[in-house]
Formats: C-alpha cells, structure tokens, sequence
C-alpha cells in the first residue's frame, strides 16, 4: 500500500474512532449538562453551557472524557463563565453533589499549568495528578420542531440491563428518541415489556400508532408495531446510579384516535432541562386497534391503556439508567391524556407504578363523548354502540368467525370506518366499575396526590359557527345537544334550556350567544366533574393533597387553533395581545406547562409570555419533585429563577384545596387564589360539587 493511501485510511479510522458513539461506563462517570433553561432559546443572555463530568479525575483523564465525547475542556476564554454555568454549578452544590469550595478542570494553556475553576469562579493553578471533577464543552445544536442533530459526535450508548441504548445530545439535554417498549403482540392483544438486548438506535422516533385522519402533522397512517417511548434528561448516572431525577411520564391527548408522543410540542428535553427532571413520553395504540369491545368474544377493548402500563412497567424497570427514579414517577396529561390519569389511578394493573398525578383539561360530566372518559361505558353498551356497527362496515357480521374477520383485515381497513371505537370499558380486566370509588366505597383507587384543573374557556375549541355572531345561545345549544344525543344514555337532556338560566347570563363581547354556549360547554364537558373530583377526593381523603388551577392566559398550538381562541392582533402586538379578551380553549395550556412556546415556532406575543411559561414549568416541576407546586425559594434562588420567586412572593402560596372552603389557582400573570369558579352553574347542570356524594 502506498504511504499517502495508508495515511488516508488510518485518518479515516482515526475519525471514525472519535466520533463512535461512547460508551458510558467507559467514562466511568456521571454526566449532567449545565445549561440555565429560560426558554429564550439563542436569544438568552444565559448562553453559556458545558458538560459536567462528575466522578474526579486526573487532569489527563478529565481531558480524554472530554475527547471522548467529541468535546474539548471547558474554556472561559470563550464563554461567560457567569452566563449560566456558574449558577447551574451552584444547583449541584445546593444538590449536596459538592461543597462551595469543589474545583473544576478547565482549559489550560499549551504547556502551562493546570488550571481549574471554583463555584464561585476563581480560577486556580493545580497539580494536574490532583483528581477532580471536569468541565467540557457543550456543542450540542439547538433543537426546535423542524430541525434536530443527531450527529455522531453528539451520541452517546448507554448501558440499560443487557441493552447499549444509542442516544444524542442538544443544547437542552439527552435525548433517547424511538425505544420500542413492547413488540406489536398481534392485534386486540394485551402488550407486555419487551426483552430486549443489545445495540438499540434511540436516534428517531418510532412510527406513530395508526390513526384515522391527518392529526395535526401526523400522516393518516400508521403501524401497529408502534409501541415506542421517548426519554428526555439532562443527567446520565454511573453504574452507581445514584441521585436520580423524579419523573415525568407523559401521556397524551388526541381523543383516544389521534396523535402520538412524537409531536413537536410535546418535546421534553427543554422541560427536562429546566425542572431537572426526567420526562418520558409514549405512543399507544388508538381509535379501535386500541379500545374496539366485542361482548363474548376475546375482543374486550383497553389495549390502550394496556400499553400505558406496559410502558409503565418499562419505566420502572428502566429508567434509572438514563437518571430517572422509578420511585418518583408522576403521570401527566392533556384531555384524553388527562383522562387516562384518571384511568391508570382507577386501576389495580397500575399499581405501584406511579407516586402523582397531573390531570389538565379532563373530559367529563354527564352529556355526550366527553362524558365517556370519566364515566366508563359496559361491554354490552360498547357492543350496541360501536362494536356491531364495526362489524356491519367491515362484512364480517356475516362471518362464521367474526373475531378473525375483523383480525384479517388490512389495518387500513378499520382505520378508514366511519365508526371508531375510542372510550374506556368495564372489562373486568383493567377496569371493573364506571368510575373511580372518589368516596371510599369499594373498588380500587390510587391514593396519590393529583393536580387537577381546566383552561377558561375549554369549550370554544371547534363545533360552533363563530362566523355569525349573532346566532342566539338556544339555537347553537339545541345544536349542540342533537350532535351529542348519540353518546347518551337514557334520554338526550335539552341543553338548550339552559340558555333562559339565571345562572347563564349573556355577557357583552363579539360572540353574542356564543359566550353562554361556550361557558356551559365547558362546563359540563370539562370544569365540573373536575371540581366535583377535588371536592370528593379532598373530603373522603381519597387524595392524599389535591391542588386546582384554571388558566387564564393560553397560548393554543399552532397546528391545533382557530380565530376565536387567539388574542386580538393590534398594530402593537402583531401575534396577539394575550392581555386582552379571547376564549382560552381546550389544550391552550399544553405549550406553556411542558415550555414549548419557542420550540414549537410560537414566539412571544407579549414581554410576559416566556416569564409565564417559566413560572407555569416551574410549578409543574415541583409538583412532580415534591408533590407541592410550590418550588421552595431557596431552590429558586439558587437556580437563578428570580421571575418566578419575585410572582409567587407577589400572589402568595399555591393552597391545598380544602372543601369546605374551596379555592383553585388562578393561573395568569399576577394571578392567586380565587374561589372555585362556577359553582351555581354547576348546580344548574346537575353537576354540583357533591355530585358523586
């Protein structure tokens, strides 16, 4: 071989060696990224990030971990030491992982002596045999909904059980995308966790599960091998596995026939990266792959919430390898998500499996498909409404075996019906009563302390003609209650009614009778079962805390909005001005509790937008730590996040909801403690505060 082509290829192998995705235990070390998450993406003041090698090392091996990740040691000739690192170093001190006085390998001129960094920023000359912990570089790119780099040189594998799973780094955190957590076990059968081994690419997500139309981004397609999970943390612990994070598992909406945990603000890693915690998000099977019901037959529905738990059990079995504590798991949910919370507290299956509960936005309440979600439908009703009807559409009604008609068919099949099963059922399997046994009775039920609460305006989302607005409230409630009259059982109740209710009045605004309309739909659909919920739950003890909110200030997603629901645009503020009047709608509050306004392409409407978000992250955040959405000060103070402290000494503590005196947080900026909202109206629609009493 000539010596030019010998040089070529032993650079090529000498690249390829550099940028192989490391092993973790070879580092023989903890990572966490420091990096002071205020949700201002490349426009921070807080720019500054490295990598912190957390075991101590000779200068040396601090240098090589730093190579080995494709990184070089951190420099404060090049970054601001007190732009974010400095604080975010201060956060593992008030973590008790060091003392206030702890060095840090730095860079350090060619031929000069070692040099480290304390806490505090003062810079020393060391012996370079002295063991320390290191800080590298972070070049990992700035993540958003359209773009993500998962380059070689940002990977890393990291050892789970008989597992190397093969993640990535951003600006925000690790990311291990796509972790298939049960193999597809045949269609209408309960999952299990899959035992895996070996190399596993967690680099993309996996395929969405399949589901009958374009939901908001996602193909009108699917799989349904698609039972995948996703992992955001901004720490990766050493074979020790010490210090690890609470847990965010979230679950998402979409009615139980769309969307998936690979939606683009439903990303985690800038949560993560802001709460210090680790958030897991999952795909699970939808529409009538995932809930179909046949009565005397092995077709029983729940496979979706199946797999929730199978993704559960994953959890606990996993997640403390990539720095999770699976004895802090807290389970989290907009709508359908929300109400599958309720579903994983209502079943025994699920067990030990979780320590809390987020519920935002809850269907529910006694009229139409919402109602379903809290109160669950029997096996015959299922039969009766869905199953024979899917049979009808599909031919195999005629079939000797009907069942393995039905599992015969192209899924592209069923995924196109006019009828799609999509609602929890009595199966005596996952769940063997209507609903929760909130009051002590018999039945099971988690006992863990829930947060639990509604936007506004949780009705105006869709189903309503907002182009004329002087359509009286009666007319669009007799509307609206023939569209629901399907999903009733018994007699259809006249909604419109309500429309001449004292406790109804119209109030002035641009939509006219669509005010009232929107008011009572949220109410029966969302607000008052969920009221009832922290009543009974508070009163019977049945929730150890319970904790309500109502957002007043929304920002919907922008694949997932209409007029009505975004603020006014004036010459001043050209996307809206939030400070003014509009419907804050259903999944309006997804954005800011999981801090995804920037990332998902929604910029700033207003000086106020990014300081509610943090303060709304924050919150949540310590709900998931502590079980108390009130972060204590002194983690605040530490962390650098002087907005939130500075409102929550403005507007007070975040009560416990107490029954007899009820009150929720009023989730706005400037916002407190206000009376529970709705109350006569409630006692109107038959849903009163004792309504499971």
């Amino acid at each position: 071989m000539r010596p030019s082509a010998f040089a070529f290829l032993y650079a090529v192998s000498c690249f390829q060696q550099a940028t192989a995705a490391p092993l973790l235990s070879s580092l023989g070390s903890a990572l966490t990224i420091l990096k002071e998450e205020d949700f201002l993406a490349q426009d921070s003041p807080k720019s500054a990030s490295a990598i912190l090698v957390e075991s101590y090392k000779t200068f040396a091996q601090g240098k090589s971990a730093c190579t080995a990740l494709s990184e070089d040691l951190w420099s404060p000739v090049s970054q601001d030491f007190y732009a974010g690192v400095n604080s975010s170093l201060a956060y593992q001190v008030y973590l008790g992982k060091y003392s206030p006085v702890q060095l840090f390998w730095i860079k350090s001129p060619n031929q000069g002596p070692c040099k480290a960094i304390r806490v505090g920023g003062t810079i020393k000359n060391v012996a370079c045999s002295r063991k320390l912990p290191t800080l590298c570089t972070h070049s990992g790119a700035w993540s958003n909904h359209t773009f993500t780099d998962n380059s070689p040189q940002y990977q890393v594998t990291v050892p789970a059980g008989p597992m190397q799973v093969t993640g990535f780094r951003d600006k925000y955190g690790w990311r291990f995308d796509g972790i298939k957590y049960a193999d597809f076990p045949g269609r209408w059968v309960h999952s299990s966790v899959r035992a895996a081994s070996g190399p596993v690419s967690a680099l993309n997500f996996g395929d969405v599960c399949w589901q009958n139309e374009a939901w908001r981004g996602v193909p009108a397609e699917g799989s349904e091998d698609c039972l995948y999970l996703n992992i955001a943390t901004p720490y990766l612990p050493d074979a020790s596995r010490r210090k690890l994070k609470p847990v965010l598992f979230w679950i998402h909406g979409g009615g139980f026939t769309g969307n998936s945990g690979n939606i683009r603000n439903y990303d985690g890693v800038a949560m993560a990266a802001r709460g210090d915690i680790v958030v897991v998000k999952i795909n699970y099977r939808l529409g009538s792959f995932g809930y179909l019901a046949l009565d005397g037959t092995p077709i029983t529905g729940n496979y979706g919430f199946g797999d929730m738990i199978t993704a559960l059990i994953w959890v606990q079995e996993n997640i403390a390898y990539f720095g999770g504590d699976p004895n802090k798991v807290t389970l989290a949910g907009d709508s359908a998500g929300a109400a599958s919370v309720r579903a994983m507290i209502s079943t025994q299956k699920a067990q030990g499996l979780f320590s809390g509960g987020i519920i935002q936005s809850m269907p529910s309440g006694w009229r139409g498909y919402p109602g379903r979600f809290t109160n669950y439908t029997t096996l015959s009703e299922a039969t009766t409404e869905t199953g024979i009807r899917v049979l009808q559409l599909t031919g195999c009604d005629t079939a000797i075996d009907q069942v393995q008609c039905l599992k015969d068919l192209a899924p592209s099949v069923l995924n196109l019906l006019t009828v799609i099963a999509s609602v929890p059922v009595v199966d005596y399997n996952i769940f063997h009563s209507r609903t929760l046994p909130i009051t002590g009775g018999p039945g099971y039920m988690a006992h863990v302390p829930i947060l639990i609460g509604v936007n506004r305006d949780e009705g105006g989302m869709g189903g309503l003609p907002f182009d004329d607005p002087d359509t009286p409230a009666f007319d669009l409630l007799k509307a609206m209650g023939e569209r629901a009259a399907y999903f009733l059982r018994g007699e259809p109740k006249n909604i419109s009614a309500m429309a001449f209710d004292p406790a109804f009045p119209t109030p002035p605004g641009p939509y006219g009778g669509h005010n009232v309309t929107i008011r009572i739909s949220s109410d029966i659909n969302f607000k008052c079962e969920s009221w009832a919920t922290a009543y009974s739950g508070t009163k019977h003890h049945t929730f150890p805390a319970v904790y309500t909110f109502t957002f007043n200030r929304t920002y919907q997603p922008l694949w997932w909005t209409e007029p009505q629901c975004e603020p006014p645009k004036t010459a001043e503020h050209p996307l809206g001005d939030p400070d003014q009047e509009y419907f804050k709608c259903h999944s309006g509050e997804v954005d800011f509790a999981l801090g995804m306004t920037v990332y998902s392409g929604e910029a700033p409407r207003n000086e106020l937008d990014i300081p509610f978000q943090q303060l709304i992250v924050d919150y949540w955040t310590s709900f998931i730590k502590w079980k108390n959405p009130n972060p204590p000060k002194s983690y605040l103070r530490v962390r650098n996040y002087w907005g939130t402290l500075n409102q929550i000494d403005a507007t007070g503590s975040w009560e416990k909801f107490q029954y007899q005196n009820p009150k929720m947080r009023w989730l706005q900026w400037n916002g407190g403690q206000v009376p529970l909202s709705e109350g006569p109206q409630c006692v109107a629609l038959d849903i009163p505060l004792d309504y499971y009493e």
